[in-house]
């Protein structure tokens, strides 16, 4: 297999960040995209990844800048979706325009993405697509609405797009990390959200997530969902079989 070509998102910070470093000294062609700016200068310069400037929110610069790496690499292998913004705060004192960015960018912004590179590996009948959801996908958290309503779309967009890929030769990952120690979760702390919700699932470390979303790339059928480590599966459970509560447990811990 010759030199594989993935396209990062959000790959200034956090966890795509972390992909893209990850990616690029295990021999990947990376294409990080983010906002133009010195982090994503830094990563290009630390890594040798090519920087693409694009703000996912343009569902113009999105093609103009997929159709540039694909012309420049020939094809895109894996696609990591994981830019995203996190806005706290209790939805009546939110503004309209907040929830509108988390929309534009968690969600409408993967599935510019994914509609971008998705033809390309279906005429190949391979690809990898990783899309960043989160545990919030799946348990509604106070004072993160604007956040947690995004995960829960992409969470179901996952589910219906693994359905349109069956028998394609793409593999699909969604992945739902609990808390992860990154930048995005010291901001959150920061605006008032309470610390104890912190411990109902001890901050796993980056590594742990990118080691989990691997193992389970390699296990093509192994389904389209990871939770890293075991308190994250656990809550998962808890989630489907007692929502009622779990949902007690969560509004405790939020008071």
């Amino acid at each position: 297999m010759g030199i594989r070509t993935a396209v990062v998102t959000g790959a200034a910070s956090g966890m795509g960040r972390l992909t893209a470093v990850r990616l690029a000294r295990s021999g990947w062609r990376v294409a990080a995209v983010d906002l133009p700016g010195p982090q994503l200068d830094a990563v290009a310069t630390e890594t040798g990844a090519v920087p693409y400037p694009c703000d996912v929110s343009d569902a113009e610069q999105v093609a103009a800048t997929a159709d540039t790496v694909i012309e420049r690499f020939g094809a895109i292998d894996r696609l990591v979706n994981a830019a995203g913004i996190a806005v706290p705060g209790r939805i009546e004192d939110l503004a309209s325009r907040d929830f509108e960015r988390s929309v534009d960018i968690n969600y409408l912004g993967t599935v510019r993405w994914v509609q971008a590179v998705l033809p390309g590996m279906r005429s190949r009948g391979s690809g990898e697509l990783v899309l960043f959801a989160s545990l919030a996908g799946w348990m509604p958290t106070p004072a993160m609405g604007a956040y947690t309503a995004t995960k829960f779309a992409v969470v179901g967009f996952a589910e219906t797009l693994a359905m349109e890929l069956r028998g394609s030769g793409i593999t699909l990952r969604c992945v739902c990390p609990g808390a992860v120690q990154t930048p995005m979760l010291d901001d959150i702390m920061a605006h008032g959200i309470s610390a104890r919700l912190k411990n109902l699932s001890r901050a796993a470390a980056p590594e742990q997530v990118l080691d989990s979303i691997e193992a389970s790339l390699v296990r093509r059928h192994a389904g389209i969902y990871v939770f890293p480590g075991i308190p994250t599966k656990m809550l998962w459970r808890i989630r489907r079989i007692a929502p009622g509560l779990l949902a007690g447990v969560v509004r405790r811990l939020s008071a």
